[in-house]
């Protein structure tokens, strides 16, 4: 983790800032549905990529995960709709292509005034806004991080926590040339899916779970002991004496403290009798 962690500082450092890239093509402006219905679905499909993915960025960094949404919605290489791109591998086991579609981050509350933002963000890009430093990346990772895929894509830019790549081959806006849908699917947020395996944490839980309780049975069993004539006798069980009747409570009593030892003082010297 930390040779790819140095990789990336390494990276970051050979790449230009968004401020200052130029060179190469830019993105023609999107052109969203005419269909109210459709657009309503990329609108929030590409704003739920902008909140969870760069909910903590500028509006730089906001515009330039847009603009690789809308990057890819034009590429043969992925679906040609924007619900279509962010929830592309939702429903597979091996992994998805935005991590909070499958690792439970759309549980939680949205913070209203990052959402607007975002939602602003996401209509000005269905609207033609393009974010040129992106140029036509269709791939991206935070600095701290060095993905396996990285080596294979060409790097573009770091805008914010983000390093930005296009594909080989994809360096021209002819490459994208597939034709986004004029009918956005109607893809609800599936199924919450984990990104570690759940398997051992079941058998931790099992490991530390509490034992049940069980009820053991007490056996009482008489308890003899010795009194002053040598003899033994049985003494009564605790739970009886516990129910003896009031009217046998000073009978024992008066017999505790006759069998009890006596003490005397004479000349001194104390003497116990009885015991």
């Amino acid at each position: 983790m930390r040779l790819f962690l140095v990789s990336s500082l390494v990276l970051a450092t050979a790449l230009p800032a968004a401020a200052s890239a130029s060179g190469g093509e830019a993105a023609l402006p999107f052109v969203a549905s005419g269909d109210s219905t459709s657009y309503e679905r990329s609108l929030e499909c590409l704003t739920q990529a902008i909140y969870y993915e760069a909910r903590s960025q500028s509006d730089d960094g906001q515009r330039a995960v847009a603009q690789v949404v809308l990057n890819r919605v034009r590429h043969p290489a992925f679906p040609a709709s924007v619900c279509g791109v962010v929830y592309q591998g939702s429903e597979r086991s091996t992994g998805c292509q935005f991590t909070f579609t499958c690792d439970g981050s759309m549980n939680g509350a949205v913070e209203p005034y990052a959402w607007e933002r975002a939602r602003r963000i996401a209509a000005a890009a269905l609207h033609g806004s393009v974010y040129r430093p992106v140029g036509l990346a269709t791939n991206y990772h935070t600095t701290a991080i060095r993905p396996y895929w990285a080596p294979s894509l060409v790097p573009q830019v770091i805008v914010g926590a983000h390093i930005f790549y296009r594909r080989p081959g994809s360096d021209t806006v002819e490459a994208f040339s597939q034709a986004p849908s004029g009918d956005e699917p109607d893809i609800a947020a599936p199924e919450i899916r984990y990104a570690v395996a759940r398997t051992p944490m079941r058998a931790m839980r099992a490991r530390y779970a509490p034992a049940p309780q069980l009820e053991i049975p007490v056996v009482e069993r008489p308890v003899l002991y010795r009194t002053l004539g040598g003899g033994r006798q049985t003494a009564t069980p605790a739970v009886a004496t516990a129910s003896a009747s009031e009217a046998q409570r000073p009978a024992a009593r008066q017999a505790a403290a006759r069998s009890a030892p006596r003490v005397q003082i004479q000349g001194g010297v104390r003497i116990f009798r009885g015991s």
